[in-house]
């Protein structure tokens, strides 16, 4: 069990070290300010102590004494100044610091196959991403200066008193080491504690978005009080968790604190004892006395850094538990493709381990031909489109462009060849030329209204209070389904990748505008290669092949016709499609 601790501690460090290193000359400078800083503030001890035996001894002038009150003012404005200087530099590299992990965080999350991602709930990504690495910043900024210079400053200091008395020195550090016994019942519940108070507070954050996100089912199901209950449970258990956890370390904490600072009490009367039996020095007796002030100060500011620690512990392993998952397996070349034929050759794959959703997969698709791919709801063809795109690898088997097989290629090199456009496409809460644009930073506003006009959207954006200009709201959420879906394709369209995909991309469009948006969409993508999922399937019959996908198998292939006259799967789903839209 200890080793497991251990392990774990060096995991975290391991990894914050990492992160350091790429700051590790402010970072020393900070320390260097904050050593320096804490220096400055124990020669005011040391100063006192001179004072008060000066006193005692009557042996100095009235000037003597004012030298050494503005040798004191000086030493504490330099302290400020150092710390101040330390403290600016720490929060600055912090701040660094929480750049680079959620930079690390972002950029695994792009490595990572789709699947991984949609299954961690958003609120937990959120939790991390966000409120956990802000937590880190004032430990960042504060625990590596302030800690290491309230270690080395009392130890510099207590060498000194070494030297003045080794045994009074000793014996300061007894209260010391009892309060510290106490602070260890905080360290070792906060190894326990705060974990479970991450996730209690993720799922209240997960209650929050789940509230926030189905407010219209709620509201369309009278679901308020009890969705509403379902996040103020979740809001008490957190209060009191952390109520039972504070009224703990708040009982241990005042034992510590009331203990550890109190070294003068062993020091009197054992330094009385030697300076009667002649052993110890008046002078330095009250010397120590007052550095034992400064020591003990110090140390105790060092102590109150356990808490930070076991909470970076626990954030940090929730960051490495992000960085270490697994990635989708492409290498970083930047190959050229000569030609844009695709292949799955005997391709499996599972979303589960236990639960297979496509069998040895064998499909060419030719450079420039429009494919189809057809049949029952869950028979794998979104899955088939998705491996394609590269969003998941495959579990054995090959998918190749252009005789290059996809994991040869990098993720920036793939989507620069594949446009996607799936069921549900995002959109980002800004304006709809900007999020047309995204298919290409480049595009005029001249090229994304021609693409807008061929994408059937170019009207309705008109009607729009700003035009071009309007923002879409969070996802989207100001445009009905089929308007997202045009401005989505607008956007593909715009890419000019030699490569497109269509998942179901029309599915939210009224049959009127979907057959002038496939006459467009056969105009944008001539000389390409597409691949349409469609739910209608009279939108592909005149399609150059059509691939039948039954439990994850290719059931057969060929072209409308063909397929009607041999393929008995092919005719019942063209019989359902049309029995379909005789119903609707």
């Amino acid at each position: 069990m200890l080793c497991k601790k251990m392990m774990k501690g060096v995991k975290f460090m391991d990894l914050l070290k990492k992160y350091i290193k790429r700051n590790k000359i402010p970072y020393f400078i900070s320390v260097l300010f904050a050593i320096l800083g804490v220096i400055s503030n124990l020669f005011v001890y040391i100063i006192l102590s001179k004072i008060i035996i000066s006193l005692i001894d009557s042996s100095q002038d009235f000037y003597y004494y004012i030298n050494k009150i503005f040798l004191i003012l000086s030493c504490l404005v330099i302290k400020e100044v150092f710390m101040f200087l330390s403290t600016m530099i720490s929060h600055k590299t912090a701040y660094q610091i929480i750049r680079d992990i959620r930079k690390s965080l972002m950029e695994k999350l792009f490595n990572m196959p789709l699947g991984d991602i949609l299954n961690e709930s958003t609120g937990k990504l959120k939790d991390i991403i966000v409120n956990q690495v802000d937590n880190t910043e004032t430990t960042l900024a504060h625990m590596i200066p302030e800690m290491t210079a309230n270690l080395v400053g009392p130890i510099i200091l207590f060498v000194y008193m070494l030297i003045l008395d080794y045994r009074l020195s000793l014996i300061s550090l007894i209260p010391l080491v009892i309060g510290g016994f106490f602070m260890a019942g905080p360290m070792k519940r906060m190894k326990v504690k705060f974990p479970q108070a991450v996730k209690i507070s993720q799922n209240m954050n997960n209650s929050v978005v789940e509230y926030i996100n189905g407010i219209e089912v709620i509201k369309t199901f009278n679901q308020g009080e009890k969705s509403y209950k379902k996040y103020s449970d979740n809001v008490y258990k957190k209060a009191n968790y952390y109520y039972d956890w504070m009224g703990e370390n708040t009982r241990d904490y005042a034992i510590s604190m009331s203990i550890a600072p109190v070294g003068i009490l062993t020091i009197i009367p054992f330094g009385l004892y030697f300076c009667m039996n002649g052993s110890l020095d008046g002078g330095v007796f009250l010397t120590l006395i007052i550095l034992s002030f400064g020591t003990i100060q110090n140390i105790m500011r060092v102590m109150t850094f356990e808490d930070d620690i076991g909470r970076m512990s626990t954030i940090f392993e929730e960051i490495k538990n992000i960085l270490s998952a697994r990635e989708l397996s492409h290498k970083n070349a930047n190959l050229d493709i000569k030609n844009y034929n695709i292949e799955m050759k005997n391709v499996d794959f599972s979303y589960e381990k236990d639960k297979q959703v496509l069998n040895n997969i064998n499909i060419n698709i030719e450079e420039g031909s429009v494919n189809a791919l057809v049949g029952e709801s869950g028979s794998g063809k979104s899955t088939i489109a998705k491996l394609i795109s590269g969003f998941w690898d495959v579990d054995s088997g090959s998918i190749s462009i252009g005789n290059v097989n996809i994991k040869d290629m990098s993720l920036e090199k793939l989507s620069t060849i594949i446009s996607y456009v799936a069921q549900d496409n995002f959109l980002f809460d800004m304006s709809i030329k900007d999020n047309i644009r995204i298919g290409n930073e480049n595009a005029s506003d001249e090229e994304i209204i021609e693409v807008c006009k061929k994408s059937a959207c170019h009207d309705f954006i008109m009607k729009l209070s700003d035009g071009y200009d309007t923002r879409v709201g969070e996802a989207g959420k100001h445009l009905s389904g089929g308007e997202r879906q045009r401005i989505s394709i607008a956007r593909a369209m715009i890419k000019n990748a030699p490569i497109v995909i269509l998942d179901e991309a029309t599915s939210y469009i009224d049959p009127e505008n979907e057959a002038l948006i496939q006459d467009a969409i056969s105009e944008l993508v001539r000389g390409k290669t597409l691949i349409i999922i469609a739910h209608r399937l009279k939108t592909i019959t005149d399609v150059d092949n059509i691939f039948v996908i039954k439990n994850g198998e290719l059931a057969c292939k060929g072209s409308h016709e063909e397929l009607l006259k041999e393929s008995k799967d092919y005719h019942e789903l063209w019989a359902t499609a049309l029995k379909g839209e005789e119903n609707a």
